[in-house]
């Protein structure tokens, strides 16, 4: 597709989510990525928090992790690193409110202790991040070697914590996919160059294409009354974009 189609096909999947928001958070949800930023001044506990969130998030449901996170808050301390870094796993396995995935439990805790070691070098994690991003790879392999951050995670981590980024997960495969953008659903960096394509043609945060993308294909975190282009509903019938989807040219 060229920019042009880029766009149309943009404002097309944008009017229609629009339309099946509840209430307003779908707008909610693209006025808060549009204005997030960067801020090197959050204190250790916030990008700890959105550290456990995207590693939490990996493989599970948004809204099944939404609706942990304020147990996991309180087992975390409020993400006090100096108080989780010293936290017995069993202590966290043994709470039935919170998620049990030992490894990712583990590594959260080993990953508090880390984020403390680079305070006291840097003198806030924040300035660290700060050093390290003016070079993306450099950044991305930096935190990387953290416990259960992985090429999605990383992305997911900076996109949420303000940086530019955009996280193709298995909604934005499928959807890019479908719109014969990508060779398929495991095709992750080219969905990245599509998602920049996206940006290029519609002055948009890579953030709000993840968005626009994520819930077209997955309904979101309680945003929208259904999903536009799930696995195995997509709501053909419905959707504005099926002349430039493949899957529609192929079953008529």
């Amino acid at each position: 597709m060229d920019n042009t189609e880029l766009k149309i096909v943009f404002d097309l999947a944008y009017k229609k989510l629009s339309e099946i928001s509840i209430n307003d958070n779908f707008d909610r949800e693209i006025t808060e990525r549009r204005t997030r930023v960067f801020d090197k001044n959050k204190p250790d506990s916030y990008f700890f928090e959105h550290m456990v969130r995207a590693i939490l998030n990996a493989g599970m449901k948004a809204t099944v992790v939404t609706n942990k996170m304020p147990y996991v808050r309180k087992a975390f301390f409020d993400f006090d690193v100096d108080k989780v870094s010293v936290l017995r796993l069993e202590s966290l396995l043994s709470n039935p409110q919170i998620i049990h995935y030992e490894r990712k439990m583990r590594d959260c805790i080993a990953n508090a202790g880390k984020i403390k070691k680079i305070s006291e070098e840097f003198g806030s994690f924040g300035e660290f991040l700060n050093e390290n991003q003016k070079t993306s790879t450099i950044l991305k392999g930096e935190l990387m070697k953290f416990g259960s951050i992985g090429r999605a995670v990383v992305l997911d981590y900076l996109k949420n914590i303000g940086m530019d980024f955009v996280k193709p997960d298995v909604h934005i495969l499928r959807v890019f996919s479908r719109l014969g953008l990508i060779d398929s659903e495991a095709s992750f960096y080219p969905a990245i160059n599509a998602a920049e394509s996206f940006k290029q043609a519609t002055a948009e945060r890579l953030s709000v294409i993840d968005a626009v993308f994520w819930m077209y294909g997955s309904g979101g975190d309680g945003h929208l009354s259904k999903a536009m282009c799930s696995k195995n509903n997509p709501l053909c019938n419905e959707c504005p974009l099926t002349g430039y989807c493949t899957i529609k040219a192929e079953r008529s």
